[in-house]
């Protein structure tokens, strides 16, 4: 007779008494495990290992009453706590070998222990989790059924499995896996009334989104996360501060604006690290590279660096098309902090992108920005009204002609700038007289 055949006998001998309660067989299943383990020392664990998985064999043996396995089982997977030092002192190597060994064993006796499973997957998951095999962790989680679930919070259920799923699959770095745990934790998410889940359901969202490099998205995700009245202020403090630091990894354009600015309006956000360069930024004024590296350092943990690098030099090339009428690619570089040619190709970009107009002159080395151009032709025209010469006067008359003269050539400057504003950008004219309206 083999091992798992001996302890099959055991076992129904134990519950031959069929006036046995469940508190009963479950405290004779505890003791027994107990006392088969405690033959064998902690130092022994291949042994222990292979006690337990004769046990979980004896389980699944014909004769073997369906209640009696499944009282084994729970107390079996109820004997291996997440925590090493509890429950009946395994180590950690054989409390994860002997749930796995369960989850593929226990299934060859049909779908008659799907709860013992779920749990057994529960454990087998946090172990591993504590290991950093995230995605392990998440594979074994995902693969839960809930084919035949009887539980009355089900959906609940489903849905901090899958929700879980995600937050491992995200720190494990799977992208389409974690696309896949996030499409079915939202086809639960609106059954879902506790604020606490759905508040994490969005932060794992805004995970995904910035994954996916969709900063934008993310942004918006996370700083919907601080509107939550039930999270703590370390979470709203954290989810704003990710909110910042993606709106400043997007993409250059209105949307990133407009987003920023709703950033910098909150109270929470001028206390933290990353609210200077913000401010910078909505406000179009230059980043210094000790800035960058700073925001860098305490906001992004050095990740992401190369793309924050390459929007904060974006950012500040546009900053520069304001100042300067044109300017050669190695002063350009130098205000940059990078090399002429990386500074030619971040105007080339940037032109070709439309996100700038101008246009380069390779061989000149020179980029020449079409927006201070226009500046300069308004310039021009509001100097070019010339004073008349006036015959000479008594000095305190000569005073007061000089400043009435200088009303009207300001009032007529005004005037001859606003025509040249209307004959250069009459679309944004239109918008100003509709406001004043």
């Amino acid at each position: 007779m083999s091992s798992a055949q001996q302890i099959a006998a055991q076992l129904s001998e134990l519950f031959r008494n069929d006036s046995l309660s469940i508190a009963e067989g479950s405290e004779k299943v505890r003791n027994f495990i107990t006392d088969v383990l405690a033959r064998y020392s902690n130092e022994d664990a291949e042994a222990r290992r292979k006690v337990l998985a004769n046990i979980i064999d004896a389980c699944v043996v014909e004769h073997v009453a369906q209640t009696t396995s499944s009282v084994v089982l729970t107390e079996l997977v109820n004997l291996m706590p997440n925590t090493p030092g509890q429950g009946i002192g395994l180590s950690q190597d054989v409390r994860r070998e002997t749930l796995s060994y369960l989850i593929s064993k226990v299934p060859q006796r049909g779908l008659a222990f799907g709860e013992i499973i779920n749990t057994a997957r529960v454990g087998l998951c946090n172990i591993l989790a504590n290991e950093e095999r995230f995605e392990e962790a998440a594979e074994v989680l995902y693969a839960t059924r809930f084919d035949n679930s009887q539980r009355p919070d089900l959906e609940q259920y489903q849905f901090t499995v899958y929700l879980h799923s995600l937050e491992l699959f995200l720190r494990a770095g799977t992208l389409e896996k974690a696309q896949s745990a996030h499409s079915l934790a939202s086809a639960c998410y609106k059954h879902i009334s506790d604020v606490q889940a759905r508040c994490q359901y969005n932060i794992l969202t805004a995970q995904l989104y910035e994954l996916k490099g969709n900063y934008i998205e993310a942004a918006t995700r996370y700083h919907g996360v601080t509107q939550f009245s039930m999270g703590s202020p370390d979470q709203q403090r954290k989810s704003l501060q990710s909110a910042i630091a993606c709106a400043i990894l997007a993409s250059a354009g209105p949307q990133k604006m407009r987003v920023m600015a709703n950033l910098q309006r909150e109270k929470l956000a001028s206390t933290l690290p990353s609210y200077e360069m913000l401010t910078k930024m909505v406000l179009k004024r230059l980043v210094t590279h000790e800035e960058l590296e700073e925001f860098n350092r305490n906001v992004r943990d050095g990740r992401k660096a190369d793309s924050l690098r390459t929007v904060v030099c974006e950012h500040n090339v546009f900053v520069l098309s304001s100042l300067y009428s044109n300017i050669r690619f190695e002063n350009l570089g130098h205000r940059l902090g990078v090399n002429s040619d990386d500074a030619e190709q971040i105007c080339a970009r940037m032109i070709a992108e439309g996100r700038m107009k101008g246009r380069i002159d390779q061989i000149e080395g020179v980029v020449t920005f079409e927006g201070a151009r226009d500046v300069q032709e308004v310039s021009a025209g509001i100097l070019k009204k010339q004073t008349k010469p006036q015959p000479p006067m008594h000095f305190r008359e000569t005073i007061a002609v000089n400043w009435d003269e200088r009303i009207v050539n300001l009032c007529t400057s005004v005037e001859e700038a606003v025509d040249l504003l209307i004959e250069k950008q009459p679309r944004y004219t239109q918008m100003l007289f509709r406001r004043s309206e």
